[in-house]
């Protein structure tokens, strides 16, 4: 609210009410539910909002494969189709839940693997996002709402995330609709609502493990509500009595009729219980006829399994939250200590909500201080995704070693519900002004909106569709490749364009101490190349169903060239390598990108005969 109180606590015969039953009245008390745009049924909040998340499904769609895979990306990738293909998955930490890895290999299987359709279900769920506002709307104002869904629908950092295959916008997305279940629950005295709550969370785990982290900070903006309801110096009552009140009301429930405890504790296990089968469906592994681990599927079938498949999954488990939980913090952002690293990981993440997320930022900012400060009873929904979104600003710096702009989504996502509050704050005040007739300040305050809204709408263009690679854009993280390289490895797909089955000894070679690792031990083939400094080539690699191979040095390179005809189509060097295999390359025709944003400018050497297939299929796609 923005400074209006409820209606008056008093009596109809002008007595005034008891403390408690003005508290009742206020907590009763909802926003009014008048229309947006005057008195027509078809602009209702709820109408609002839906269309709102077509359009937001619409902006997350198209061109949906534009960018080249991102380091991450191309990992993420890889796993999935490689799951597709085999069959065979476990939960590998390092490329965080296996939840999206799933749904990839679902979807490779019926659509065919690629960037855009790898990153389909993130987009779906970043489009379907906005229609989470309507979970608060019995706490909402309607404007409020429909701001909130346009929120989650255009902010360019969450569009921009949308579109890339990372698990941050999933775990922010289960665990917000979560809570929005949660405040159903409450509001409806509903128990599917929490049933709802527990699998959301269990799958926002599945995606992500700082699902967890999410749990911890609910805790906290939880004790925060509770200490703002107990300090509350204007009201008779004291938080000591209060406290004491809800004692009694406690035990005395404790004493009632057993019926309702069993039923009470009935729930809280099966609960407890949806979240723990829902974390064993994902996390357990799935393994090949005739392999000697146990799968998932094979404990279906034979349950006296089910004990080593549980013992394999926990397992897998506690090493990987004892990798991303359990470690020593090394500083990082090129820092000699912890303090200046967060120092230079906090700068970096205020500014990119500052160019990426100003507007959102700076309502969110504005809706806190109205809520806070300018209401006669805060809501609780507002003042707990504020604590939220506030301790993830401070606390997401500290726990990154490598930046990424993505860490900025798990504040905005809870921000979104302030900023909404700020920004129905500033449609009222316009609104108002529009009906005493100051259409001065009406106009300015339209004006205000409309620059706000051309700012979310230019800079989404830019960063999210114009320049999404560009080393400049304050959302590319380090790991983007800036340029298209794509068409030299759609070449080595099989087919009859295609240049398989030529008798090379392998079809790509990665060239020069960059790529080629100390030790063969890559999890992702070639088991010979660096995956710190190859990545994302592997993933076109095996979407193109290519033999790959390593030569670290010109003489190992020589041995794939010594038959003409089964020479590698490709070969795969860094700019200072080049020079020294170009004179070996006779016949090869070459093409520059950058594999890092900006740095690290790769050389692909294409056999020419392959070359001019590229060029003619570029050709006509144009």
């Amino acid at each position: 609210m923005d400074g209006e109180s409820p209606p008056p606590a008093d009596a109809g015969d002008g007595a005034p009410r008891t403390e408690d039953a003005a508290h009742e009245r206020e907590a009763r008390w909802q926003p009014p539910r008048t229309s947006l745009l005057g008195s027509r049924p078809a602009w209702t909040p709820r109408r609002l909002v839906v269309a709102l998340t077509c359009v937001a499904l619409l902006l997350r769609l198209p061109a949906l494969g534009q960018r080249v895979a991102h380091f991450d990306e191309g990992r993420v990738a890889y796993w999935a189709l490689r799951y597709h293909e085999t069959g065979t998955i476990s939960y590998r930490y390092i490329v965080h839940g296996p939840l999206v890895q799933y749904v990839d290999a679902a979807l490779f299987a019926h659509l065919g693997a690629s960037d855009a359709v790898a990153r389909l279900p993130v987009a779906v769920v970043g489009g379907l996002l906005p229609l989470a506002a309507l979970l608060f709307r019995e706490r909402l104002r309607d404007e409020e709402v429909v701001a909130l869904a346009a929120l989650l629908s255009f902010n360019p950092v969450l569009l921009y995330y949308s579109r890339f295959l990372r698990s941050t916008l999933l775990v922010a997305a289960c665990a917000f609709v979560a809570f929005g279940a949660l405040v159903r629950a409450v509001d409806t005295r509903r128990v599917r609502y929490v049933y709802a709550a527990a699998v959301l969370v269990a799958l926002g785990f599945a995606a992500k493990e700082n699902a967890l982290v999410y749990l911890l900070v609910w805790v906290g903006a939880t004790a925060l509500l509770v200490d703002h309801e107990l300090f509350r110096p204007h009201v008779a009552e004291t938080g000591t009595d209060r406290v004491r009140r809800y004692g009694q009301g406690v035990v005395d429930a404790l004493r009632g009729p057993g019926r309702r405890h069993l039923r009470v504790g009935g729930h809280a296990v099966g609960v407890v219980g949806v979240a723990l089968v829902v974390t064993l469906f994902f996390f357990a592994p799935r393994t090949s006829a005739g392999a000697d681990a146990v799968g998932l599927w094979d404990a279906v079938a034979r349950p006296g399994a089910f004990p080593a498949l549980v013992d394999a999954t926990v397992d897998d488990v506690r090493r990987g939250l004892s990798y991303w939980f359990g470690g020593t913090t090394e500083p990082g952002c090129h820092k000699e200590s912890v303090v200046t690293a967060y120092g230079c990981f906090l700068g970096r993440f205020l500014e990119t909500l500052a160019l990426g997320a100003g507007v959102l930022s700076v309502f969110a900012l504005g809706g806190v201080l109205v809520e806070r400060y300018a209401t006669s009873r805060p809501r609780p929904v507002v003042l707990f995704t504020a604590y939220w979104g506030l301790v993830s600003v401070v606390g997401y710096p500290l726990g990154t070693d490598i930046y990424g702009a993505w860490i900025t989504v798990n504040a905005l996502v809870p921000l979104a519900v302030p900023a909404a509050v700020g920004l129905g704050f500033v449609f009222r005040r316009a609104r108002a002004a529009h009906a005493t007739g100051d259409r001065t300040r009406a106009a300015v305050v339209g004006v205000v909106l409309l620059l706000v809204a051309g700012q979310v709408g230019v800079t989404a263009a830019a960063t999210v569709y114009h320049e999404p690679t560009a080393a400049d854009n304050p959302l590319v993280q380090y790991a983007q490749p800036t340029d298209e390289f794509r068409p030299v490895f759609d070449q080595l797909r099989a087919g009859p364009d295609g240049l398989d089955g030529n008798g090379a000894t392998a079809d790509v070679v990665f060239y020069g101490e960059t790529f080629v690792a100390e030790s063969a031990d890559s999890a992702i083939p070639p088991a010979c190349a660096d995956l710190r400094t190859a990545l994302p080539l592997q993933w076109y690699v095996a979407r193109a169903d290519a033999d790959a191979t390593c030569a670290a040095d010109r003489q190992a390179l020589a041995a794939h060239l010594t038959d003409a005809d089964a020479r590698p189509t490709l070969v795969v060097s860094t700019v200072a390598d080049a020079d020294a295999v170009r004179p070996m390359l006779d016949g090869y025709t070459t093409r520059t990108a950058s594999l890092r944003a900006p740095g690290r400018e790769t050389v692909f050497f294409v056999r020419r005969d392959a070359n001019a297939s590229v060029v003619s299929r570029e050709r006509g796609q144009a």
